[in-house]
């Protein structure tokens, strides 16, 4: 009888455990098994995603210290692209001083402002599917200024992402 009662302690504290240690492998499973599912679905929209910049080209300094250039893009994926604040447009390129610059430019809805861009109220073509969204084959225009100005003589480099990180580059040369 003495031996009996610790003996059925160790079992209890055995079975006990096991379904502490089965239970927490099973939420750990579900955990993981989650993440997994939607790693896949990130994935898989990143594979329907991409972008092609058809031309990119200085249109004209504004002033003496900022110089506007214009991107053309083109939506060759199966992603359309509704937030256009999300997107992100990358310029490198050298100053007029020979100083290397390297600017991420906000979206302004508005206007073009300096270190900024914006989409053209007319600049997705055609617009005909979803109005004021960039849609799979429609090109989207993107106008930037960058200050300070791009040294004359000398290329930019202009990359252009999606939340959905597809993107490419291009050079526009001043």
């Amino acid at each position: 009888m003495s031996t009996l009662i610790p003996g059925m302690l160790v079992i209890v504290t055995m079975l006990i455990t096991s379904g502490l240690l089965f239970s927490s492998f099973l939420s750990g499973t579900s955990t993981q098994a989650g993440s997994l599912r939607d790693l896949a679905q990130s994935r898989q929209a990143l594979a329907r995603s991409s972008i092609n910049i058809t031309s990119g080209a200085v249109t004209s300094p504004a002033t003496a210290t900022a110089t506007d250039v214009r991107v053309l893009v083109d939506n060759v994926g199966a992603q359309s692209v509704a937030n256009f604040s999300r997107m992100d447009v990358i310029v490198q390129y050298t100053d007029a001083l020979d100083n290397p610059v390297r600017a991420y430019l906000a979206y302004n809805g508005a206007v073009v402002a300096d270190n900024r861009w914006t989409n053209p109220v007319t600049g997705i073509a055609p617009d005909t599917f979803n109005p004021r969204m960039w849609d799979p084959d429609e090109v989207f225009t993107i106008d930037l200024r960058v200050a300070p100005a791009i040294k004359s003589g000398t290329s930019a480099l202009v990359v252009v992402a999606t939340p959905q990180a597809a993107s490419d580059q291009t050079t526009v040369t001043n």
